[in-house]
């Protein structure tokens, strides 16, 4: 029967994406499937590999299914009104100078943040939600504390480093939202915050762990 048949709702490049919405709707009492590249694939091959995820769903449901991902992906309305979002001026908000071009600022994922930065522990949570200061201070401390465990044949080195991967993968889903917001913190807002935790973990994991 056709109401029986599953048909395309949606092709995503962005496997975690696909995954983020198929569950909002299976939430939604709605069937859905994926075809294609799997979630996991898409977070390994994310950085290199074209891909092609389609969402299905049952032909019955397109309807209810369309509106579902409509909400989901609607932008959220912008506090200050319309007018609000065409202001780029730094006045009157301490980010407002580094928002992101209106065309450049596709949502983001918090749960993609948090996965990226535990699957690929290089500052990667940061660096996908546009934070690349702070990314590259995570990235340094991790680094840093590698090399120092090769060098000293220390075990706290490494300790440190998977504080500084946790805490990147804790406090990127904020990041994403500022990013989604449109008010990304000032380059010397991340270096400053990011240089003193990864500071603060080197000297707390030395003191404790050596």
């Amino acid at each position: 029967m056709k109401d029986e048949e599953w048909v395309v709702l949606k092709r995503y490049d962005d496997g975690l994406a696909a995954q983020i919405a198929k569950d909002f709707l299976t939430d939604h009492g709605i069937r859905v499937g994926i075809r294609g590249n799997s979630g996991a694939t898409a977070v390994l091959n994310r950085f290199d590999t074209v891909l092609d995820v389609r969402l299905v769903v049952q032909h019955r449901d397109l309807g209810e299914a369309r509106e579902a991902l409509v909400a989901l992906e609607a932008p959220p309305p912008s506090p200050r009104g319309a007018d609000a979002a065409d202001d780029d001026s730094p006045a009157g908000h301490p980010y407002r100078s580094l928002r992101a071009p209106k065309e450049e600022r596709m949502p983001r994922y918090r749960r993609a943040a948090f996965a990226l930065a535990l699957l690929v522990p290089i500052g990667s949570g940061h660096f996908y939600a546009r934070e690349s200061q702070a990314g590259v201070v995570f990235l340094s401390g991790i680094l840093a504390c590698v090399l120092g465990a090769v060098i000293t044949q220390a075990a706290w080195p490494l300790v440190a480093a998977g504080v500084i991967v946790l805490g990147d993968a804790i406090t990127a889903p904020s990041a994403v939202a500022r990013y989604n917001a449109g008010a990304l913190r000032s380059h010397g807002s991340q270096l400053a915050r990011a240089c003193l935790f990864v500071s603060v973990v080197l000297v707390a994991t030395f003191a404790l762990v050596r």
